[in-house]
């Protein structure tokens, strides 16, 4: 921890004054990572900007934001747009100001991005030009446009503490929930503190944030490259081919994905060498996809479980997946987790997280996810709370019966979920996709199911998929399965 720089002399008298400048926020925690490595960069394959010029750039946007438009203190402003240097130079001028950000993903439809805006109290989106339709009662600015502004910067705004940063939920059905929490250093430094002992941080240089930074995970994945000064890699979208070569071309050691970049990146032949550290999150890994990241890049992957509403709660080491692929490991340091009801220790059951950056802080939190715990404390997630069905008078939860098709050996990926059923009440519809080159036939497949399953965990039908459709951050989107097996024959 002390190899990283973090607590040397200079960085911290560098952080000192960046807080006296302008106060504890995100440009602080960008100066503090320009002082710790002077080559500390951020690019997204446009442009290159280091620490401190991103700073100054961050800070001149603040300062026309306040005095053009009357930022400040708790405003609500949302931000949009792919991953790159523009959505980052608006975060960090926002938490300059104190306002209040919130981050919408750019895929959603325009209506329930106008609704979202409405609902948040927004009047003023920060997005690049020709990103965004024109919404009623909304102005939009490119950060980049203010950025190019010629003439002399206004003065600079009073110092102000972070404000709070929105980060919606994945959901996908109805508009995404918020969940809002403030940047507040000390409550979280346990957290930062574990995860940059166990993912030995310090001994990293660049890291490719692959995942959406409007998403919880890929969030705090580049405050963290942030205040340890790591150069961080940024892309508009995912492709795996182009990935891998800029992991070669700039010899990345850190990789933060979720499951399905990954396994999109490993079918890529390229070397991918200078890996040393790559980080999942997001969704569940399988253990098929663990056992093939050892088999190709070695004991570095780590698997990062938390939701954002509780923030990161939970860590699986290298050695927890080599001993049981597609754990999450055990909790986070300054994080509590447990099973079941309200003062039980199950070993099984609805997932609870209590810690200081999730958005009640005291309080429990309900994940929505159903797990368990084995017998050496290690956590595994074995589905959602809202996938349970009753079928037949008989509690079913899908992921048993996800479980058993995975261990046919053609089948590479399963899902199933819950559909009204007029003799049962309810039914599970499976979805699977074969492993490639290989060809899956539905009857055949209920036929094998036959005897490894019980009656109640019987699918009504099994579709055979080329891929199951993904929401923004990579998980399985379970509502779409359930309006294609609502829709008619699979």
């Amino acid at each position: 921890m002390l190899r990283s720089g973090l607590f040397a002399p200079g960085p911290l008298l560098a952080l000192a004054g960046a807080v006296m400048r302008s106060g504890i926020n995100l440009v602080a925690l960008v100066r503090l990572g320009a002082r710790i490595r002077a080559d500390a960069a951020i690019e997204d394959g446009r442009e290159r900007v280091a620490f401190g010029v991103l700073a100054d750039q961050a800070e001149r946007i603040a300062a026309m934001l306040h005095a053009g438009h009357g930022v400040g203190r708790g405003t609500a402003v949302a931000i949009t747009g792919a991953n790159g240097l523009g959505f980052v130079r608006a975060l960090l001028a926002l938490s300059r100001l104190g306002a209040r950000a919130v981050l919408i993903n750019p895929a959603l439809p325009p209506l329930q991005a106008s609704q979202l805006l409405d609902r948040h109290g927004v009047s003023l989106l920060l997005a690049a030009k020709d990103t965004v339709e024109a919404m009623d009662g909304v102005a939009t600015l490119d950060p980049d446009d203010l950025l190019r502004s010629g003439g002399r910067p206004p003065v600079a705004p009073p110092r102000q503490s972070s404000g709070e940063i929105v980060v919606l939920t994945g959901g996908t059905t109805g508009l995404p929930k918020p969940a809002g929490r403030a940047v507040a250093p000390g409550s979280v430094l346990r957290l930062f503190l574990h995860l940059v002992a166990a993912l030995q941080l310090e001994r990293r240089r660049a890291v490719f944030v692959a995942v959406p930074l409007f998403h919880g995970f890929g969030l705090a994945s580049l405050i963290v490259a942030l205040a340890l000064g790591r150069t961080v890699h940024l892309r508009p979208r995912f492709e795996a081919g182009p990935a891998a070569a800029l992991i070669g071309a700039e010899r990345i050691d850190t990789l933060v994905v979720v499951p399905t970049m990954l396994r999109r990146l490993l079918a890529v032949p390229d070397a991918l060498g200078p890996l040393q550290c790559v980080v999942s999150g997001g969704a569940a890994l399988d253990a098929e996809l663990v056992q093939d990241t050892r088999a190709r890049l070695g004991e570095i992957l780590f698997n990062l479980y938390g939701t954002s509403e509780a923030g990161l709660a939970a860590l699986a080491l290298p050695d927890d997946l080599a001993a049981a692929p597609g754990t999450i490991g055990r909790p986070i340091w300054g994080a509590q987790i447990r099973l079941g009801d309200e003062g039980g220790s199950a070993d099984e059951g609805a997932l609870w997280v209590r810690s200081a950056a999730s958005i009640t802080r005291e309080s429990w939190i309900a994940t929505g996810d159903l797990a368990h715990r084995d017998a050496a404390g290690r956590l595994f997630i074995r589905g959602q709370t809202d996938d349970m069905i009753v079928s037949g008078g008989e509690n079913v939860d899908p992921w048993e019966l996800e479980t058993v098709l995975l261990t046919h050996p053609h089948v590479a990926q399963a899902a199933a979920v819950g559909v009204a059923d007029r003799d049962y009440g309810q039914r599970l519809v499976a979805f699977v996709v074969p492993h490639s080159g290989f060809d899956l036939d539905a009857d055949m497949l209920l036929g094998w199911l036959a005897g490894r399953v019980a009656r109640h965990l019987t699918p009504r039908s099994v579709a055979v998929r080329d891929a199951l459709p993904l929401t923004a951050i990579g998980k399985v989107d379970r509502t779409g399965l359930r309006q294609a097996a609502m829709s008619g024959p699979c």
